[in-house]
């Protein structure tokens, strides 16, 4: 478009500045790209009224059949379904569908209508919310309506800034938490429908569809991906193999299903399959409170992101040959140290832990199957260091690289991108476990050093504790410390932190002990241990700043001592390796 108005309007022979072209072309691109976002909500405001009408029209026939005593037939549903799809063009099975899902959108989920109705959310973003939202359940009819009000409002929050997929990873684990009903008992009524189905498709081909759990699915994924990987890497630049890495593993599926074994490349038969699960460490610990109850109801979660049932956590845990300690922000829930009883690539560990997945704005491929990026390219001077890096998938890596698309990083490892037309968009590692913020006058929540606090979404700023230094500040015998009894005590200055008398710690011959914020950490006898004056001090702006004798400090016997943190306003930097 600017070509043809530099054509037809600008007098022949006379050339613009090569930086006002640059300069029209960056707007008419941003013009376009707003045009297609206003457009997108132009869509999302018509699927609004369509799943109006669509569920007007379920509760008329309903209504017809309630006034005729034909509810158990459904006569007058049924006709209004066969009009509408004879009307329209479609089957009434999907006359039937968006029925039932404007239903369920306009009666038990409106403030998520009406964000659709507003263009807020696309129709992707609100299923996901109502399909979320139906997980939980109470025997309380208000309470149960109290929690989906509460999910709604933080799944909205997130779904203005984020794509369908980082959505629904977020929407899940929040309604596990708010749930009366068991993970466990659904898990197992849901693994009843496992099976393996067989769709036959055009030219010969057909598709091969698995249901069953996801750690196992998980992993099934993960070890043709790795075996695929090792065959192309030992077939060399010479070799004449040309199938691609997607056909590898296609090949290497149907090889052993059909065999039993890898007889095509044996240097690729020794790969086992690998599933990264996150567990709270209370829970690996079965810690408890004086009536009995469990210390730590936060889900186990397959990569971080999905959660699963703690029993097949806990299963997995049982035989596995290492453990990766991950050590969070005891307010934000930010990633601040990872380390494993068995070091090994300690900073991909540590930026796998943080990111998640890509850093990408809207994408969601696992960190495991990302690049490591330089934020500042090494060939600029930017160094490998872990305020410096940041994972991208492939297709995002080279975008980045190849194109106007510019990145910075800023401390917690947030990424500020800018887009070719100028749009600045920002990308935070989301928190893992639960935060909390001041609860507004009269509500429930945790009362700590006479301020009352609430959870609150990911993502949320959290407010300060009361108290000359802000933050969880340890006195002096707070932080988690071994001591011969076991129990939890509150600390005289902090949340939860084990007093003198306090565990689910082990004594001086020990093997696992709680961390300075949480995770697992070796005792004395062990890697790493803690130093007298130990824990984690959130500095005066929030961040993580240690106090004067703060920080993740090791003992005699101790293995890698973690560096300084960030000083004040600064947001949770990785310690040095």
């Amino acid at each position: 478009m600017v070509d043809e108005a530099l054509a037809t309007r600008i007098p022949e022979g006379w050339m613009p500045p090569a930086q006002m072209v640059e300069r029209v072309r960056n707007l008419e691109r941003f013009l376009l790209v707003s045009l297609i976002a206003e457009a997108n909500a132009g869509v999302a405001r018509a699927q609004a009224e369509q799943a109006r009408v669509y569920a007007l029209a379920a509760r008329t026939g309903v209504a017809e059949d309630e006034r005729a005593g034909t509810l158990e037939q459904e006569w007058a549903l049924r006709s209004w379904k066969a009009e509408i799809a004879a009307v329209t063009n479609t089957s009434r099975q999907a006359v039937a569908s968006i029925m039932g899902r404007s239903a369920v959108l306009t009666e038990d989920f409106p403030l998520v209508h009406a964000a659709l109705a507003a263009g807020e959310v696309s129709m992707a973003h609100a299923r996901i919310v109502c399909e979320a939202g139906t997980i939980i359940v109470h025997e309380d009819p208000a309470e149960q309506a109290a929690r989906r009000e509460l999910l709604v409002q933080v799944a909205l929050e997130k779904a203005r800034s984020t794509s369908p997929g980082r959505l629904k990873d977020f929407a899940i684990k929040q309604a596990e938490r708010l749930t009366a009903s068991s993970l466990e008992e659904r898990y197992d009524q849901a693994m009843g429908s496992r099976a393996v189905l067989v769709t036959r498709e055009a030219d010969g081909m057909a598709s091969l569809g698995a249901r069953h759990s996801l750690p196992v699915l998980t992993a099934i994924d993960g070890r043709l991906s790795e075996m695929a990987k090792s065959i192309i890497a030992t077939r060399g630049g010479e070799s004449d193999d040309p199938r691609t890495f997607h056909q590898v593993r296609a090949d290497v599926f149907a090889e052993l299903l059909l065999t039993g074994e890898l007889t095509s490349c044996p240097a690729a038969a020794g790969i086992t399959a690998k599933a990264s699960v996150t567990m709270p460490v209370l829970t690996m610990l079965d810690a408890r409170a004086g009536d009995g109850s469990s210390l730590e109801t936060t889900p186990a979660l397959l990569d971080g992101v999905t959660p699963i049932p703690m029993s097949v956590a806990k299963a997995l845990a049982a035989n596995a040959p290492s453990f990766e300690r991950i050590l969070t922000h005891p307010i934000t829930g930010t990633v601040v140290e990872v380390d494993r009883y068995r070091p090994t690539e300690a900073m991909r560990a540590w930026l796998r832990a943080r990111d998640v997945h890509c850093r990408f704005p809207g994408c969601r491929l696992p960190a495991e199957k990302c690049d490591l990026d330089h934020t500042i390219p090494a060939s600029e001077g930017g160094p490998t260091s872990l305020v410096n890096l940041a994972g991208l998938c492939r297709w995002n890596h080279t975008v980045k690289g190849n194109t106007a698309w510019r990145v910075r990083q800023l401390p917690g490892g947030v990424l500020e991108w800018t887009s070719p037309s100028g749009i600045v968009l920002v990308d935070a590692p989301e928190p893992r476990g639960v935060t909390f913020g001041p609860s507004p006058g009269g509500a429930p929540g945790i009362e700590i050093r006479g301020s009352t606090y609430r959870v609150q979404p990911p993502g949320s700023a959290p407010g300060p504790f009361s108290g000359p230094a802000s933050g969880l500040a340890p006195g002096p015998s707070a932080g988690p410390a071994t001591g011969p009894a076991s129990g939890l005590a509150p600390g005289p200055a902090s949340g939860l932190a084990p007093g003198p008398a306090s565990g689910p710690a082990p004594g001086p011959a020990s093997g696992l002990a709680p961390g300075p914020a949480s995770g697992l950490a070796p005792g004395p006898a062990s890697g790493l241990a803690p130093g007298p004056a130990s824990g984690l001090a959130p500095g005066p702006a929030s961040g993580l700043a240690p106090g004067p004798a703060s920080g993740p400090a090791t003992g005699p016997a101790s293995g890698p001592a973690p560096g300084p943190s960030p000083g004040p306003a600064s947001g949770v930097d990785p310690p040095p390796f």
